[in-house]
């Protein structure tokens, strides 16, 4: 994959500024996970970093919206917004803090302009990505490596019967659909994000549990417990997608394409 290209070529050149790779800047992981989609480099103008992509479109990475309530950080996230809850991989011992959510910012111009406007724009990107835990095809954007990323998670989890079994009922994929409740598009709107109708009672969504996005939201600590899903969860992550169970809002049905959070140089 490119991106793991661009790390290696990095690594040394970090390693012999004295700095790790998790050292790299939001815009740095922005250009390293979605290459596709940048011009070569970064412009500097002032303070803010300003990253342009290949048909000319400017994003000023940091609009100075750190102080707004979570709430309405969502809906009007930033770049800096989107990298700054840090997204560990592994599965984690504890349910998330309150508004401990990585992943859930999403900068809407940035993924709009990335994946498409409209559902036709996103379509031109989607093809059918053969899904080996049931032998059938999920329909996933192709852009910066997504559906070979998922195809080789799918390949992975079928040489298990029984993480196979976790996966084999895909409950969708590209859905041109806002966020329950939010003028918000979902990252499948994009074709970026696939769920599954997990067994044993794993499936738990915060709206279904009838929680607010405001308060805090009793965490299904069930998940947590169960090794087939942790390796289900370790395979998606070793492939740049990040998962839903650990936000506070939790969706633990929800997988989703996210290299600048879980990718090899820039996840923490």
């Amino acid at each position: 994959m490119q991106r793991r290209f661009i790390a290696g070529l990095l690594a040394p050149v970090l390693f012999a500024l004295g700095m790790p790779a998790q050292a790299l800047s939001g815009p740095d992981c922005l250009r390293l996970a979605y290459p596709e989609f940048w011009a070569a480099q970064i412009a500097h103008t002032g303070p803010d970093d300003v990253l342009v992509s290949r048909s000319g479109e400017r994003f000023v990475f940091d609009q100075h919206k750190d102080l707004l309530p979570h709430t309405e950080l969502l809906n009007q996230a930033d770049l800096k917004s989107q990298m700054m809850q840090p997204y560990s991989a592994g599965f984690q011992a504890a349910p998330p803090l309150p508004h401990q959510d990585p992943g859930r910012m999403r900068s809407h111009a940035f993924f709009t302009a990335m994946y498409g406007a409209t559902l036709d724009e996103v379509q031109g990107h989607v093809v059918p990505v053969p899904w080996a835990p049931s032998g059938g095809s999920l329909m996933f954007t192709r852009r910066n490596g997504a559906a070979p990323a998922l195809e080789r998670v799918g390949r992975t989890l079928a040489q298990d019967a029984a993480t196979a079994a976790y996966v084999r009922r895909p409950a969708g994929s590209l859905n041109w659909r806002r966020v329950a409740g939010t003028q918000r598009l979902s990252m499948h709107a994009w074709g970026a994000a696939v769920d599954f109708s997990l067994p044993h009672g794993l499936g738990r969504y915060w709206q279904w549990s009838g929680c607010s996005e405001q308060g805090a939201c009793p965490y299904p600590a069930k998940v947590l417990k169960d090794a087939k899903l942790q390796r289900v969860v370790e395979v998606f992550e070793q492939e740049g997608f990040i998962w839903g169970g650990k936000w506070a809002h939790f969706d633990t049905l929800h997988f989703e394409y996210r290299p600048e959070l879980v990718g090899p140089a820039c996840s923490r």
